[in-house]
């Protein structure tokens, strides 16, 4: 009986982490920030810096946190 020739294969990879692995995780490591930043500026949205430097500047939905001077 005659084997077929047997040759290792080697996948390039960091740390354990292939490049297909490291992709998939990326995307999955995407959302989680995506959505830990979003909720983190929404659960600051009343300190003073937060709203004047980022949410008063965004577009379409900046008006929504604007203070007129007289409502402080």
């Amino acid at each position: 009986m005659a084997y077929p020739p047997v040759s290792p294969k080697f996948r390039a990879n960091v740390g354990g982490y292939s490049a297909e692995s490291a992709l998939r995780w990326a995307g999955t490591s995407a959302r989680w920030g995506a959505f830990a930043g979003v909720a983190g500026v929404f659960l600051f949205s009343q300190v003073p810096i937060i709203k004047e430097r980022i949410l008063q500047k965004t577009p379409f939905l900046g008006w929504y946190w604007k203070v007129e001077e007289g409502k402080k």
